[in-house]
């Protein structure tokens, strides 16, 4: 079940982020409830046991982490309008060689499936990418905070008051940190997913022109082996007729012959049939 979890986490990025960010948003509910309260809060109570300087350093560490989410967040962001903008150069390009392709139900229903897959993560992956960019601080100081810290007559009072305020702004900018770290790493594997796609359209593409190839070589083929068996037969006919020819030829001689020595005979007999006439007179 793990291994499907994680294979199904992996295909959609989405849902994973949406649970996890969802557990830090009523864990954010909880922890904001208890500020509100006044509830001790042992995450927060920890600051008052550090000096202000530290604080503060771990508060610009926190900020300068989001500052940077955010800058990874513009780079995805310019990736996806580039793979868009590659996706719709491919698609106009491939239209054009439509009919230099090899098609069939199943790969041009895998050639479909992968671009729409391709469109989606990158629309997810921008989405994610523009909630990043938008996000803003859900929680920080206001002048009442400071107006009561004011009020504060003691000075260990103030100090420990403010290390507390400092305390709860770092906890519920976490909060905010965490779900910022969860969008841009599910924005960048939204991206990695629809390059992969659009990795296996660019190989099934390749594969349809090499099959469109060697199905047009394989016809070229056959148009020559079945041209050739036609001047093979059409060959063999000339030859016959040849034969025929000559048989015919000499079947037309010998008759002519026969013909000549016919008529050679009939004059030969005409002849004396005149002589025995001139004979027969005389006498």
């Amino acid at each position: 079940m793990t291994i499907l979890k994680d294979v199904a986490y992996a295909l959609m990025p989405l849902i994973k982020t949406k649970l996890i960010n969802s557990k830090i948003e009523d864990d954010r509910k909880i922890t904001w409830k208890k500020i509100i309260t006044r509830k001790p809060n042992e995450e927060i109570q920890r600051f008052v046991e550090i000096e202000e300087e530290d604080a503060e350093y771990l508060l610009k560490g926190l900020r300068d982490n989001i500052n940077s989410l955010q800058d990874k967040a513009k780079i995805t962001a310019v990736a996806v309008t580039l793979a868009f903008s590659m996706v719709g150069g491919i698609s106009s390009y491939l239209l054009n060689l439509k009919e230099k392709l090899y098609a069939n139900e199943i790969l041009t229903g895998a050639l479909i499936f992968f671009i729409i897959a391709s469109c989606f993560y990158l629309i997810t992956a921008g989405y994610f990418s523009l909630v990043t960019l938008n996000s803003r601080k859900k929680y920080d100081f206001g002048p009442e905070d400071f107006r009561y810290l004011r009020g504060l007559s003691f000075k260990n009072d103030k100090r420990k008051q403010k290390l507390l305020m400092m305390g709860e702004q770092y906890q519920m900018t976490t909060y905010d940190n965490r779900i910022l770290n969860n969008n841009v790493d599910c924005s960048n594997n939204n991206l990695r997913n629809a390059l992969i796609s659009l990795g296996i359209f660019f190989v099934l593409i390749c594969f349809s022109f090499f099959m469109a190839e060697k199905i047009q070589s394989d016809k070229q083929s056959k148009a020559v082996i079945e041209q050739t068996k036609v001047l093979k037969n059409i060959e063999g006919e000339i030859q016959t007729l040849n034969k025929d020819l000559k048989d015919l030829q000499k079947d037309s001689k010998d008759n002519y012959l026969k013909l000549n020595s016919s008529i050679e005979q009939l004059n030969n007999l005409v002849k004396q049939s005149a002589v025995d006439k001139t004979v027969q007179e005389k006498k």
